[in-house]
């Protein structure tokens, strides 16, 4: 409905009608939020305003998913069939406690496990590449089901990343290896035979087979592990190759960049790594480097970050970020001003940056300056010197100075990081340290590898160990691998999940999972961290009374020090409890005069006291970076050709691609799930002929209404005479001429989850970094089908949904506010509309009047039984709550509630995972996810924001280049006015008197009408057994429907196993959960089955659990902080707040010693940038949002964006209002006169052909306007 149907000032203009679908379908409509003087759109096809657009998006789900449904209701009976009881995992035989004692995170540990009940462990998690997270294991009954950040470890301090919310789920994989295989090499007429076996019987073929190599001192054996640090391993490789001085050690990172490596050692001398405080940063310059995501130190950046970022007072400074990248990166969409170019034009940006900033910096630094005075940087043009320029003034300004830096992306050369280290080392800068980096750490593990793989070939080796890596998938020549490898005796190797190598390994032996067992790690800090074992290993080999009997699986470090020899008196291995506490002994004896209390203390804290470095600021040679640049010659494409950037996503180098949740987990940018295409901008992929079905430059992204499930086109990549397949998808934002390639998909042995879902891209890498320079791209004529949720879930014809505005904006008008005449609102308000909600509609609408009187809404903090209109329902005059003078229930604590802060969410996703973890959320697979089925119940909105939209000229919009990226969380914001509760028939969803909005599942009858009334599109629903059954697995008849069904994909995308998707499947006939999977869900959240709707439930099992504590305690209400919901616990960048909004009088004391008064949500809802979500529908959301704020260079603004700053409430709602445009709602234009109620909303057309909605009009009074 627009606006001029709506607004009082308009309604002198007389009767305004809602035009049908057939009018609307030949005009645009403005369905763009206006965000900062720039358009905002989340899809391409929401600026198009298509007829299919407007019928995907009134689609309950796109066109023909339902057909199935259309048979008898006996065949729709059969399709959703039985479902069954989930089963106590804890009765299971593995479910059983560690050997050695394990020490609870709590003041007093327990010595019996209570039923219901969880304990907390803390433990540490390696990170591929260097590093660790410090985390805290929720336990029942045993077995590990969530895992949360520890808030003693100085990485995380209570946050967690994505990747280790997910890992639970690879301890509790169906698909691991459960036991060892020999492959016996001279039966089946020397064919060779796989044989299962036992961990006793590779212990005793080993004590025959390695000490073979004491002769040669090692000479014939390699060992092949992955790159990952920590005290106890070290100390066994120093032992082996003590023993074994000419043994081959390669610890190999398949997505190794030794750019950092090179440009440190240049710039100092010797490998550093980076430690980089940007809490201490006020301007901060990067050039392709996303550093709030995929690096070993990414929560820490998020956190500084985040903190540079947050602003609530007119007199807050923040940080000022800008952006040179090829892609659309997260950090790119926190950046105030973003300069998009190729790989080489970045780094061209970079040297002319050098040029300008090093002659004004003194003398000392002329010499890497002339350095560059060969480099090409014609690329340049006017724009970009003027960008460029611009950024180094603000890297010079004295008010900045020490804190200003300058970074670059790992995939770029030794030289530029080199040239990096010089600018911040002559810019003074502060905000850096550095740590020594191992050798190890920086070894050329890639060159190694292919060193190996020829000496292999050669037959110079006659034992190859693979621990924990999977170099016949990751190798840069992996198929040669491979061979070489399938021909050694002595090939083992050591995983916990099933891998390519394992296939052609001699013994093929099945790890322990860093659950399952003990260990330490180092993080970049040089903070050491203990592993300790939530469970005993799942698989070890019991007896027929399910005890354990022989030796058990050997976790990485256990295996080394096995095959060393390094054996008890007894003969027997060792086990990591062993070997840590021995390595910990050396290290610390000198240190701690009671080691027993020392290990304890860090067992249960979760790190070692007194461990880290200091980071050092070493002085730059200058000489040294000179040198780097000497010769240097920039690559530049051939014509016509790319350049290419790979990089690594939740999969990393494919080992957790058997994680469904991160399958399923929308990718940066594109929003794709469960596939990797290479990436590109709109007007490349038009250039190649390549853009996705149905799609043009002129009408975008019409792939998402015009096709049954999206497409797109497989292309044929070469580089270096290295071919690849993969399929292509369009990324606004992108430079052009530039694709990105996401490795780790492609995977063939890895399970149900893993195996053929995506492209193997790297053998187009080869023996090359992750910049490729030139690489041809050819379309091959295939389609290739690809799930997004990009257009899922979008909020019909609303704007000012996202709300984003200038730092100069928020210090001229945020601290102005006008009245509110809402008498529903007012009390949410104070009678007060703020600067944030100024922006939205409701600025522009008339006061609400709702058909329904809510017994609860009287909410504000000052309700006092002597107020004449106490007992007042607001909004009606001549009704009353009740005849006694007690308080409303929304006036009681608890009352719970949420807010986000778009400034500082980083849309990473870690809130998702989080939720999905706690809460037994299945993944429902691609097929269905291309539905719109996907379950996740909090989901990240991604808005593109361009030039502003001219409805005259529509052509003028750059979707190719849109400026910003936006990240908006949204979940059931717990309205208090709810429509879904409203039409339910069934009562299955009501309202609690704390604020919740319940979800009874064994009420539910499935009828939808709560979603299709949500205007927030947060409810899902199970059409399947998605909880229930084995995802992906088998079903009987599977063999006879596989080999006569066409291969449709199955579930994943892949026909590897399932050529049709299962759950056309009767529920009956499916593989029901395995036991192992049913271990990981939480024992609090019910597991819903088909049929049922289901949503965000703030996480209620918690806060019911926090209130029973405090009551144990004698304290009347949970203190703020007590209880964390999932997804806020999670948040690296603390941009979630939740707790009670009635906690007004409590004080606080802050980690900063500063107090404070009153509960941290009750202060967010009433900052200046809160606003609530389609708060002018008269919803009253307990979750609100803060309106992002950026910091741009006032040089480098103009046009809508600076007129934005002295107009920001222009354009923010539809045009049409008249004189009345501006007019706050206090004016005479928009006051309600004494006895009327306000607009009441009618479609005429809607009143003309549908008689029950005419007779509902009664209940208005006034008749309403037609």
């Amino acid at each position: 409905m627009s606006k001029s149907d709506q607004c009082p000032s308009t309604a002198k203009e007389g009767p305004k009608q809602k035009k049908g679908k057939q009018e609307l379908s030949h005009e645009r409509r403005s369905l763009l939020t206006a965000v900062n003087g720039r358009a905002a759109w989340r899809s391409l096809d929401e600026v198009e305003d298509t007829g299919e657009f407007r019928d995907f998006l009134e689609r309950e789900f796109p066109a023909g998913v339902t057909d199935f449904l259309s048979g008898t209701r006996r065949t729709f009976m059969k399709i959703m069939g039985a479902s069954f009881a989930l089963a106590g995992a804890a009765t299971l035989p593995g479910c059983r406690r560690p050997d050695h004692k394990i020490l609870a995170y709590s003041q007093h540990p327990p010595e019996d496990v209570i039923p219901g009940k969880p304990l907390f462990y803390a433990t540490s998690m390696p990170l591929p590449g260097g590093g660790a997270e410090g985390l805290l294991i929720e336990t029942h009954e045993g077995r590990p089901t969530k895992i949360e950040g520890n808030p003693l470890h100085p990485v995380n301090r209570g946050r967690s990343s994505v990747a280790a919310q997910a890992s639970i789920l690879s301890l509790y994989d169906p698909d691991r290896l459960k036991e060892p295989v020999f492959f016996n090499r001279k039966r089946n007429d020397n064919k060779g035979e796989h044989l299962t076996a036992t961990w006793d019987d590779f212990v005793k073929w080993g004590k025959e087979y390695f000490p073979r190599f004491d002769k040669t001192q090692g000479a014939g054996l390699a060992i092949v592990v992955d790159k990952v640090g920590g005290p106890t391993r070290d100390a066994v490789r120093a032992a082996i190759l003590k023993k074994w001085p000419k043994a081959t050690w390669i610890a190999y990172d398949a997505t190794e960049d030794l750019g950092p490596v090179q440009g440190s050692k240049a710039a100092f001398g010797a490998p550093m790594t980076d430690v980089i405080d940007f809490s201490k940063a006020k301007v901060v310059v990067s050039f392709d480097r996303d550093f709030l995501t995929g690096e070993g130190r990414s929560l820490v950046h998020a956190r500084d970050f985040a903190s540079t970022r947050r602003v609530e007072e007119l007199t807050d400074e923040m940080s000022r970020l800008y952006m040179f990248e090829s892609g659309f990166c997260l950090t790119g969409a926190q950046a105030d001003h973003r300069l998009r170019a190729t790989p080489s034009k970045v780094l061209a940006c970079l040297v002319e940056l050098a040029k300008f900033t090093l002659p004004k910096l003194g003398g000392a630094f002329n010499p890497a300056s002339d350095a560059l005075a060969g480099i090409n940087t014609a690329s340049i043009t006017d724009a970009d010197r003027k960008f460029i320029e611009t950024a180094a003034k603000d890297l010079l300004e004295p008010a900045n100075k020490g804190r200003t830096m300058v970074l670059v992306g790992p995939h770029m050369p030794g030289a530029a990081h080199a040239l990096a280290h010089a600018i911040n080392a002559a810019l003074g800068c502060t905000c850096i340290g550095f740590n020594p980096m191992s050798a190890e750490a920086a070894a050329d593990s890639r060159s190694a590898m292919i060193a190996l793989t020829e000496a292999m070939k050669a037959g110079k080796y006659e034992s190859v160990l693979c621990v924990g890596t999977n170099p016949a998938f990751t190798a840069p020549d992996a198929k040669a691998f491979a061979e070489a490898f399938a021909k050694l005796e002595g090939a083992v190797s050591l995983s916990v999940g099933t891998t390519e190598t394992s296939e052609f390994a001699t013994w093929n032996l099945n790890g322990c999972h860093y659950l399952e067992s003990w260990g330490d790690t180092v993080s970049h800090e040089g903070v050491i961290a203990p592993i300790q074992p939530m469970i005993a290993p799942l698989y070890a080999a019991v007896d027929e009374n399910g005890h354990r009997a022989g030796q058990s699986p050997m976790s990485e470090i256990e295996f080394l020090a096995f095959i060393s020899g390094d054996l008890r008196d007894d003969g027997t291995a060792r086990d990591g409890f062993e070997l840590v506490r021995r390595t910990w002994k050396g290290a610390l004896g000198a240190k701690v005069t009671d080691f027993e209390t020392a290990w304890k203390r860090a067992l249960h804290d979760g790190v070692v006291a007194g461990t880290g470095f200091k980071p050092s600021t070493p002085k730059a040679d200058v000489a040294g970076v000179a040198a780097a640049w000497k010769g240097f010659k920039l690559e530049q494409p051939a014509p016509g050709a790319l350049e290419a950037v790979i990089r690594t996503g939740w999969m990393h180098d494919g080992r957790n691609t058997n994680i469904s949740w991160l399958q399923e987990l929308p990718q940066h940018g594109t929003a794709v799930v469960w596939d990797n295409p290479a990436a590109m901008s709109p007007r490349t992929a038009e250039r190649l002929g390549v853009l996705p079905a149905s799609a043009t430059v002129a009408d975008p992204e019409t792939m998402y209404t015009k096709e049954k499930y999206p497409a797109g086109h497989v292309a044929e990549f070469t580089f270096a005479g290295r071919k690849v397949k993969c399929a292509v998808w369009i990324l606004p934002g992108m430079a052009d001429d530039t694709v990105t390639f996401m490795y780790g998909y492609g995977r063939r042995k890895a399970g149900l989850v893993a195996d053929g879902v995506g492209f193997d891209i790297g053998p187009i890498r080869g023996d090359a970094g992750n910049w490729l320079a030139s690489v041809d791209c050819k379309d091959t004529g295939e389609m290739h089908p690809i799930a997004s949720t990009q257009m899922h879930w979008s909020l019909e014809g609303r704007t000012a949904i996202v709300r984003n505005v200038d730092l100069p904006t928020y210090q001229k008008f945020g601290g102005d506010s006008i009245p509110d005449n809402d008498t529903v609102y007012a009390h949410n308000s104070s009678g007060k509309l703020n600067f944030a909600e100024r922006l939205g509609d409701l600025s522009h609408t008339p006061p609400n009047n709702s058909i329904y009187i809510n017994p609860f809404t009287r909410s504000a903090a000052d309700v006092q039984p002597d107020d004449p209109n106490f007992l007042q329902v607001p909004g009606w005059s001549d009704k009353l709550r009740t005849k006694e003078k007690t308080p409303p229930d929304y006036a009681l604590r608890h009352q719970w509630g949420m807010t986000i802060d778009l400034s500082t969410c980083t849309g990473c996703g870690a809130c998702t995972i989080a939720c999905q973890a706690e809460n037994n959320i299945p993944v429902v697979g691609k097929k269905e996810v291309a539905k719109g089925r996907e379950m996740h119940w909090i989901r990240v909105d991604r808005y593109f924001a361009g030039s502003y939209f001219d409805h005259e000229n529509p052509g003028q919009m750059d979707y190719n280049a849109p400026e910003f990226m936006f990240h908006q969380p949204v979940a059931c914001v717990q309205c208090e006015n709810a429509p879904c509760e409203t039409v339910c028939p069934v009562n299955a969803t009501v309202h609690g008197n704390e604020g919740h909005n319940f979800m009874t599942y064994n009420r539910c009858i499935g009828t939808r009408y709560c979603a299709n009334n949500c205007p927030y599109k947060v409810r899902r629903f199970n059409f399947f057994e998605y909880g229930l059954t084995k995802f992906n697995g088998g079903y009987i008849g599977q063999e006879l429907v596989n080999s006569i069904a066409p291969d449709r994909g199955g579930i994943t995308g892949s026909g590897q196993f399932n050529k049709i998707n299962p759950n056309l499947i009767p529920p009956r006939l499916r593989d029901k959960l395995d036991q192992i999977t049913r271990m990981q869900k939480n024992p609090d959240v019910t597991t819903r089955m088909r049929g049922i709707m289901e949503k965000c439930t703030y996480c209620i099992q918690r806060t019911n659990s926090a209130k029973i504590e405090v009551r144990l305690q004698d304290l009347e209400f949970v203190p703020d902080g007590f209880v964390q919901v999932a997804c806020q616990q999670a948040c690296p960048s603390d941009s979630i707040v939740f707790g009670d909004i009635l906690d007004i009088n409590s004080e606080y004391t802050e980690a900063d010693g500063t107090k404070r008064k009153g509960s941290r949500v009750y202060h967010t809802r009433r900052s200046r940038r809160s606003y609530l979500l389609l708060g002018f529908l008269n919803t009253r959301p307990r979750t609100s949002h803060l309106l992002r704020v950026n910091n741009p260079n006032p040089a480098l603004v103009e046009g809508a964006r600076r007129s934005a700053w002295d107009h920001p409430f222009h354009g923010s709602h539809d045009a049409g209002h008249g004189d009345g445009h501006g007019d706050p709602h206090g004016s005479p234009a928009h006051e309600t006169k004494a006895g009327e109620k306000g607009h009441s909303f009618i479609d005429p057309r809607k009143k003309s052909t549908d008689k029950g909605y005419a007779l509902s009009l009664s209940v208005l009074s006034g008749g309403g306007h037609s």
